[in-house]
């Protein structure tokens, strides 16, 4: 198969050689060096190799070279490399090979770098939650925004050259395409990347550098073409829910107390007094079980507690019952707990006095796992990207999925009790009303939480997974919705107005060369 090798570049001269010196050993049909913005030797050095140079006087912006770069590629296989990352040609040619064995797409296997005793870069968190929202887990962070990576020209031209300038929407489209995608060898462009102004610069309103600003912009607009695609949840299951139950629920609520705990049980007859013990050590003046469709053993069991038992004989889903529970309560302090883990009372005090002191949502700080668990889990990946997304790293795994943790009534009167059916949208709804979310406690309900049947995986991703990532889409959606395709993360000018005239150009070249 032929090949066309695309190599943007700007003030590459020291670079662009040594990289020339390899893609030459490759025997290319082509290549093309898209020389945009420089002011030293670039595209002296790309003529005197001998390339296809396309040049602009101006900065195209990122990915733009690139995608001018395939457009007029004319190799059966298009190979991407950067201009600033020397990589021997052995490296490359698995590239190649793997397209010549019939797949669409080859990426860089950077699944390595989660491996690494280190927290993620807020990059490959993005990454790796995208291809989760896909339920492409295997994928890790193997995305089209690290090069090298190949591509079919035919899939170049399905995708369409546009898209190639903002490389998560194109990977999510190639995945509702289902298109071929592998990762055949890992190439480190990560120690060897060279340090630019952007990795550095600071923008207003954000706590990530401008680079790393726009990477996680364009990764929410990926998400919001597969939200557009698949619906609010990205396609992935809601595990039944009965949503409408808490809305048409009105239960009387009784005089103001200070503190109440919801617990949601389900077969829980060997833990729940364990949990209620616990719960009235830590001084808790209202503790409300809600038995959602719960054997008969745990129902009897928590009623012999004198302690309010709300009963239903069919399990109402996730999290309805936390939402029902909270409506019924009277504490000006909520804390939410589960049925089937046993949690020490002076583990609870920290949420409920977080709580009387300010704090409108005192979460499970459980930070301290991203230093002891790696790679990464597919749960805690969501659940940082969120944050991210949100513009507070600082909370980095920690939201309301995991419990214990406790609400100030007036926050859940602010963001709405129904908002508790899907924790991460309560989540949302908390930080983008001011409110105060902070971690104030370890409690470790990773390790401890008792394996069910929908924890196994099956087919490659577990029921109660991609109902939680699922549930991280819906809550990412409600993001977008509150500000826009981009999740409020600014984008430095690219040049689609330069890329839409070379596309026509292109196009009219090529159909004067078929009539002639």
């Amino acid at each position: 198969m032929n090949l066309s090798v695309i190599i943007p570049a700007c003030n590459e001269e020291d670079t662009l050689p040594l990289i020339l010196d390899e893609v030459q050993k490759l025997h290319p049909l082509e290549i093309i060096v898209v020389v945009n913005g420089s002011t030293d030797n670039t595209k002296q050095v790309a003529e005197k190799y001998g390339c296809k140079v396309i040049e602009y006087k101006e900065k195209l912006g990122l990915n733009i070279g690139r995608s001018m770069g395939a457009k007029a590629a004319i190799g059966e296989v298009l190979l991407f490399l950067d201009g600033d990352i020397p990589v021997p040609h052995k490296e490359l040619l698995p590239f190649i090979e793997a397209i010549a064995e019939g797949h669409d797409i080859a990426l860089n296997d950077l699944s390595w770098t989660l491996k690494r005793k280190v927290r993620p870069h807020p990059v490959a968190v993005a990454k790796y939650a995208l291809n989760l929202f896909m339920k492409q887990e295997q994928m890790s962070v193997q995305a089209l925004t690290a090069v090298p990576f190949a591509m079919k020209r035919a899939a170049a031209e399905k995708l369409g050259y546009a898209l190639h300038a903002e490389p998560p929407l194109a990977q999510v489209e190639a995945l509702l395409e289902g298109m071929s995608i592998v990762a055949p060898i890992a190439v480190d462009v990560i120690y060897t990347n060279k340090a630019r102004e952007a990795h550095q610069e600071k923008i207003e309103n954000s706590p990530f550098p401008l680079s790393t600003s726009e990477i996680i912009g364009d990764h929410m607009l990926a998400i919001h073409h597969l939200i557009e695609k698949k619906g609010v949840r990205g396609g992935l299951t809601d595990a039944e829910r009965n949503r409408l139950y808490p809305k048409v629920y009105l239960p009387k609520r009784p005089e103001k107390i200070a503190c109440s705990a919801i617990i949601p049980v389900g077969e829980e007859k060997e833990t729940i007094e364990a949990v209620i013990t616990e719960v009235k050590k830590a001084g808790v003046e209202e503790i409300i079980v809600i038995a959602n469709g719960s054997d008969d053993e745990t129902v009897q069991i928590a009623k012999s507690q004198n302690v309010v038992v709300i009963e239903f004989s069919e399990a109402l889903g996730h999290n309805i019952p936390r939402a029902i529970g909270a409506m019924c309560s009277s504490g000006d302090v909520c804390l939410f707990i589960d049925g089937d883990i046993v949690i020490k009372s002076e583990d609870l005090l920290p949420y409920i006095k977080a709580a009387e002191q300010g704090v409108d949502v005192a979460l499970n700080d459980l930070s301290c796992l991203l230093d002891q668990v790696y790679p990464l889990h597919s749960v805690s990946a969501a659940k940082y990207f969120l944050n991210i997304a949100l513009k507070r790293p600082d909370l980095t795994i920690n939201t309301l999925t995991a419990v214990p943790h406790a609400i100030r009534r007036e926050t859940l009167e602010k963001i709405g009790y129904d908002s508790l059916m899907v924790p991460p949208l309560a989540h949302v709804l908390a930080i983008k009303n001011g409110c105060k979310v902070e971690p104030v406690h370890f409690v470790d309900v990773a390790r401890t939480n008792r394996i069910r049947r929908d924890h196994v995986k099956i087919n490659g991703i577990a029921k109660s997974t991609e109902r939680i990532l699922g549930d991280h889409i819906e809550a990412l959606a409600l993001l977008l919705e509150l500000t826009d395709r981009r999740g409020g993360f600014p984008r430095k000018p690219r040049r689609f107005d330069l890329l839409e005239e070379f596309i026509q150009a292109n196009h009219a070249n090529q159909e004067n060369l078929t009539n002639e």
